[in-house]
């Protein structure tokens, strides 16, 4: 194959720029003698063990710097060499003053997904982006509305025409899950900006007056003015699964661009990050009727599917017999069905009798209804703890989610139906549920009559049961928040070292990231949305999920997190989501038509729970892995974690399950990939091969 090179005549003059474009697998390429240094060892940069070893998500990497320092060669070109293995084809633009470069998987390709266009050069604009666009026919009528002229209608075409028409205020007009830069030549501006959720990762580091942004962190460390020290702050929020922190990343260099915002770079002054979309919760917004918005709901989320679904092959959904996925899979497919469209394709798991995951029979009940039949898979084939350090090692942060394995076998079995494109239900318990901390709030406006009837509605029973669990949290909060929130109330594990928490003001930023959650109204229940919605983990989880599939060659979506949804439901008010000892009432009401009454009736108790599986796996330790991870604890050398106290919160866990598993698992999970961070540095720390490059442009 042949290597296509074109000049871009339309900036600053002949030979300012370069544009490459390789049509051949970046780990084969030579054309311009770009490849990755001997060193430089791709094992550790994938995420699974796929036959063709594709890389844990595509990406892209964006260096400014008027001084030109960060554009040297021997600069770029190990951030270069991060993405190299990224994808099947790649393609570089440099200035004076900026390279990109994007890399992608052929599939990809594909006008579903990102199309032939990796890197769009749009008159004085170059954008790189990772990004599914939804709606794009509603954004094209409104570009045209704004007179801009489309150049193509790939998602880095529309984003550029988007930048065009309303500046830094085009996030607000994007509909989708997206991460991208744009560098503006004319106003030598660059600008970055991430979707409300999150589920595309963004990160970025200012360098020696420059600026580094990427779709991956390992981009921006590989860099080589790029300092490596890590951020113990930002470990143990992480660790500890803190409400603040969301721009912490591993390292202190780098930040992550938070979800719903976006980052602006003018040519003097210092960056500038701001939100783009605020959750707002405002249940006084609408007086529409409980049947009215059912249909509405039921509109909104058979159009949501319809725009996520896959144009060729099948759409593959993750069915669970709870609600949201199976409301999902009725109301889609009726959606589906009125358009002519593909029904979708379901995949589910099965669990032994008498497990609390088992959702079996429900899940047989309701593809029956739809003539369907499912792909099952088996829990008993995913061990929980399989290839862990592995994985880790190739996470490009550490993986906050307990069950990445199950996630692997489920991208497996879509990728195994030649699917690129799996729905599953995530959204429908923070949108559409609360728990019963909206007692609290019942009690605290003094409803008595309602808080009674709710109380032996959920099962309550007894004055002291009320007390403890309703009102005296309602008035320690009451409390808390009239003195200021000094403490928090949701608290760090205990092995988190006392001094180090104290000496970071840790537990300072945890009560303060909860005052921001309950200072837009609404009570707990409120909070407890916001905090389920704007839990800084929640991007990192979501970026996680996004990277996991496109290493399997699958975009993963979730219709019930589509924007015009979410901003419906937080219009509703708290009795649709959980009233009468019932939840999702709302929810359940808008699929009445296409699932079966025995699915949708209100159940004792909740169903499909993984923390049984999770116990008896990660107790197991069947290696002895964990144990040894703790007993060698690097977060224990940095002074994050009390050594002694985790190993004996570990062994009461493991031999009695005393306490909970999940922060332990999270801190395993960092364990095992500091490790692999530090091996790496060791291993490489003293290589000093180079990477050859053109002075004009060059590709990799």
């Amino acid at each position: 194959m042949l290597c296509r090179v074109r000049q871009t005549s339309q900036l600053t003059s002949a030979g300012a720029a370069r544009h490459v474009r390789c049509n051949r697998s970046a780990s084969a390429c030579s054309c311009l003698d770009i490849r990755p240094p001997a060193h430089f060892d791709e094992s550790t940069c994938y995420a699974s063990h796929l036959p063709n070893r594709r890389a844990p998500v595509s990406g892209f990497v964006a260096v400014i710097d008027p001084s030109r320092r960060l554009l040297a060669e021997s600069s770029v070109v190990r951030a270069l060499a991060a993405i190299a293995p990224r994808g099947d084809r790649y393609e570089v633009w440099r200035s004076n003053d900026s390279l990109i470069a994007v890399s992608r998987f052929d599939w990809e390709l594909a006008d579903e997904f990102s199309g032939p266009s990796l890197l769009v050069n749009d008159g004085d604009l170059s954008v790189a982006v990772d990004a599914a666009l939804y709606y794009r026919e509603d954004l094209v009528r409104a570009l045209g509305a704004a007179n801009v002229r489309l150049t193509g209608r790939t998602p880095a075409h529309l984003i550029a025409s988007a930048y065009r028409a309303w500046g830094p205020d085009c996030p607000r007009h994007l509909e989708g899950d997206y991460a991208f830069v744009v560098r503006d030549h004319a106003r030598r501006r660059t600008f970055a900006a991430r979707d409300f959720m999150g589920r595309r990762p963004l990160y970025y580091a200012e360098i020696d007056g420059g600026l580094v942004v990427s779709s991956l962190v390992t981009a921006i460390v590989a860099h080589p003015t790029c300092p490596r020290d890590f951020d113990d702050v930002a470990l143990a929020e992480l660790v500890g699964v803190s409400l603040a922190g969301h721009g912490g990343t591993p390292y202190r260099a780098v930040r992550a661009l938070p979800a719903a915002h976006s980052l602006i770079l003018d040519e003097s002054g210092p960056v500038r990050v701001s939100p783009h979309w605020r959750l707002e919760i405002d249940e006084s917004a609408t007086a529409q009727s409980f049947d009215a918005a059912s249909e509405e709901l039921s509109h909104l989320l058979g159009r949501a599917i319809t725009e996520r679904r896959a144009v060729t092959g099948p759409t593959t959904i993750w069915l669970s017999g709870g609600y949201d996925s199976p409301v999902m899979f009725g109301v889609g497919n009726a959606a589906l069905d009125k358009a002519g469209l593909s029904r979708l394709a379901p995949i589910s798991f099965s669990y032994p009798v008498g497990d609390p995951a088992r959702e079996d029979e429900l899940i047989d009940e309701i593809t029956a209804f739809w003539a369907a039949r499912p792909t099952w898979l088996s829990i008993d084939d995913v061990p929980l703890l399989a290839n862990a350090g592995v994985h880790a090692a190739r996470a490009d942060i550490p993986f906050q989610h307990a069950f990445e394995n199950w996630l692997r076998a489920l991208l497996g079995a879509t990728a195994r139906q030649r699917s690129h494109v799996a729905l599953y239900g995530d959204g429908g318990d923070q949108l559409f549920a609360v728990s019963t901390v909206f007692l609290r709030d019942l009690f605290t406006s003094r409803r008595w009559g309602e808080l009674r009837r709710e109380w032996r509605a959920f099962g309550g029973a007894g004055v002291r049961a009320l007390w403890s669990s309703v009102a005296r949290p309602a008035l320690s909060e009451r409390a808390r928040a009239r003195r200021g929130r000094s403490s928090p109330s949701i608290t760090f594990p205990a092995w988190l070292d006392s001094d180090f928490v104290a000496r970071n003001a840790l537990n300072e930023r945890q009560a303060a990231a909860e005052g921001v959650l309950a200072s837009g109204g609404g009570g707990q229940a409120a909070a407890e949305t916001r905090r389920s919605l704007g839990n800084p983990t929640v991007p990192r989880v979501l970026a996680g999920f996004s990277a996991l599939a496109l290493a399997h060659g699958v975009e993963l979506r979730a219709p019930l997190l589509d924007r015009r949804l979410v901003e419906f439901a937080l219009r509703r008010p708290r009795q649709e989501r959980a009233s009468g000892g019932a939840v999702k009432h709302l929810l359940r009401h808008a699929a009445r038509e296409v699932l079966p009454a025995t699915v949708l009736a209100p159940r004792p108790a909740k169903t499909g729970v993984l923390t049984g599986y999770f116990a008896r796996s990660f107790r197991s330790d069947p290696d002895g892995l964990v144990s040894d991870v703790f007993s060698t604890s690097i977060l224990a050398e940095r002074g994050v974690v009390d050594g002694a106290a985790m190993q004996q919160a570990w062994r009461e866990y493991k031999t009695h399950g005393a306490g909970g598993g999940g922060h332990l698992f999270v801190a395993f999970q960092t364990e095992l990939w500091l490790r692999a961070r530090i091996a790496r540095a060791e291993a490489n720390g003293t290589n000093t091969e180079r990477i050859r490059v053109p002075a004009a442009g060059f590709v990799q």
